[in-house]
């Protein structure tokens, strides 16, 4: 029965059986094609191996597995079949089980190590491990421009390279780590053979969901896993989605990895069952012109819905302050809420500017981060933003303690074996009571003492002024006095992949608009791919309300590119 609402592509990829490369457009349905091709391969009979579905964020595994779990096809014990990340696959099944050569301790991830501060002699400037190449130890030219450091950097390689042994004699690895272990230990034929045994003998079929978001090292795994362990592997993906260029992710190769697999493995998903016809019209438009395809197909209940595309376009050399208002004005007026809608924007600061919050440089200043963390967890409407201003303000608690001595925050968590119940409450209870409320009568004099009181248990033993920490600086009455305009969140573009919202304005920027124009108009500045297709990604969120923000300078020329798609477009001054 479920396969009867299912179109003519979706079931094609429902009954297909062995590998495929799945090509599917935003709100096309895929994940429901994952579990109606799960329900048909566990209610065949002779089902018996596992299966394994794999992506590469939490999010999208959550939402997978809730699914999942939803229509029965998963109980609360997942063996014999696996649903986790695709970097959780790896550490389980490729690394973590066989240990590392030179190395006699339990192996860990420790994600944040790039952060460790690479400090070669006392009063030398500190760099971040993360400004080293990891295989040579050797500087990375222009993450040493960004802080500017420009004197002889072999010292400090030395020491890069120093810390990077000590942390895998340790077993303390990150992800990166991890992919090049995993390919280390394939390529050894021997292990390679006996591992694809052991794992074409577990899964009858590998599911790679969202898979424009690996990376060249991540592809060769699925090869290998398709090829040397001969288990089917579906690879679904939007390649025009791939926005991950910054951090070696796959970008035009993913066209050419389709092509690595036959014709009749080659899968179509284009019905988008998310947003109406209108928005559809400008989201083809924003595709680089020799991939653009045929323009998606509105199927779902909004496809009649007929609102129109705006442009606001806004003077000044920064992101204007008026985004926000004038884009929740747009909603009020189609009945949409605001809660329901996303500022977004490829950056944070251009995305908070667009609402009227706090963007300026907090630096290392414990109190700047303080208010800032304290800001986010009670003026944000997203869980995930209050997570993290929680782990902020206890790394804070840490620092004033002095417990990091060098460390990263993960690495104290992990080798002091640190339970999230033996702090959370507490620094939940501190944050409350930090509120800050200037219509209240909060004064920031008033806020700095509360704080201190506060966090003023942290200091180690013998020390007695918490006001050396959390110093009393003019630069938080402009982070506490910042609210967002009510109900209007602000994300960047990578924060909002994945998901939907009845309405969405992308943020463009004097700093780029000109250059993706040029890119979607006529291809030929190739730099400006990855934000032509951050620019699709974001306006691909949208259900009802697709609004763009755009500099005065280009707004009549974005106007005209969308708008020769045949939908209707209004632009506002603002």
């Amino acid at each position: 029965m479920a396969e009867l609402s299912l179109t003519d592509e979706q079931l094609a990829i429902v009954r297909h059986e062995g590998s495929a490369f799945i090509s599917a457009c935003p709100g096309a349905g895929k994940t429901r094609c994952i579990v109606e091709r799960a329900r048909a391969v566990l209610s065949k009979p002779s089902a018996c191996l596992g299966l394994s579905f794999l992506s590469f964020t939490n999010a999208a595994i959550s939402e997978l597995q809730e699914r999942l779990t939803e229509d029965r096809l998963l109980s609360s014990n997942v063996f014999p079949h696996f649903v986790g990340t695709f970097d959780s696959f790896i550490w389980h099944y490729m690394v973590e089980p066989f240990g590392l050569d030179g190395c006699d301790k339990s192996l860990k991830i420790i994600p944040d190590t790039g952060g460790l501060i690479v400090t070669p002699f006392p009063g030398a400037q500190g760099l971040r491990l993360d400004c080293f190449e990891r295989s040579n130890g050797k500087i990375i030219p222009e993450e040493a421009r960004k802080v500017g450091f420009n004197r002889d950097p072999a010292r400090h390689e030395a020491a890069a390279q120093s810390l990077r042994a000590q942390l895998l004699e340790n077993g303390q690895l990150d992800f990166d780590d991890v992919r090049r272990i995993a390919n280390s230990n394939l390529a050894d034929k021997a292990f390679s053979t006996r591992l694809g045994d052991i794992l074409s003998a577990r899964f009858g079929e590998i599911v790679v969901d969202e898979a424009q978001d690996c990376n060249p090292d991540d592809l060769s795994i699925i090869d290998w896993l398709k090829d040397v362990a001969k288990i089917p592997i579906k690879v679904v993906c939007d390649p025009h989605q791939s926005i991950y260029g910054f951090r070696g992710g796959v970008s035009d190769e993913l066209f050419k990895y389709a092509d690595t697999f036959t014709e009749d493995q080659r899968l179509p998903l284009t019905g988008n069952f998310r947003s109406s016809q209108n928005i559809c019209k400008v989201v083809h438009t924003l595709r680089a012109p020799r991939q653009r395809g045929v323009e998606d197909e509105a199927l779902g209940l909004l496809k009649d819905y007929d609102l129109d595309v705006h442009v606001l376009s806004y003077g000044g050399k920064g992101v204007s302050k008026k985004i926000g208002a004038a884009f929740t004005n747009i909603a009020n007026k189609n009945g949409i809420a605001a809660k329901d809608c996303r500022v977004t924007a490829k950056t944070r600061s251009s995305g908070l500017n667009a609402i009227g919050a706090y963007t300026g440089n907090i630096g290392q200043s414990l109190s700047l981060k303080l208010a800032n963390s304290v800001m986010k967890f009670h003026y944000s409407d997203n869980p995930k933003d209050q997570f993290y201003a929680v782990t902020d303000v206890h790394l804070i608690t840490m620092a004033i303690s002095e417990k990091l001595n060098g460390r990263s925050y993960h690495q104290v968590i992990s080798e002091e074996n640190i339970d999230i119940l033996s702090w959370r409450g507490q620094v939940v209870k501190i944050i409350r009571e930090l509120r800050f409320d200037a219509a209240a009568g909060d004064t920031r004099a008033e806020w700095i003492t509360r704080a201190r009181n506060s966090l003023g248990i942290f200091l180690p033993t013998g020390e007695s002024s918490i006001a050396q920490k959390l110093q009393n600086q003019a630069k938080l009455d402009d982070i506490l006095g910042a609210v967002p305009a009510p109900g209007i969140s602000a994300r960047t573009i990578h924060e909002v992949k994945g998901k939907q919202y009845q309405g969405v304005c992308v943020v463009l920027t004097t700093a780029t608009a000109k250059g993706i124009l040029t890119h979607l108009e006529e291809e030929l500045d190739n730099r400006m791919a990855e934000d032509a297709r951050e620019l699709y990604v974001a306006a691909s969120r949208a259900q009802k309300l697709l609004v763009f923000a755009c500099p005065k300078s280009q707004s009549k020329r974005l106007t005209k590119h969308i708008s020769s798609s045949g939908a209707t477009v209004q632009v506002t001054e603002i």
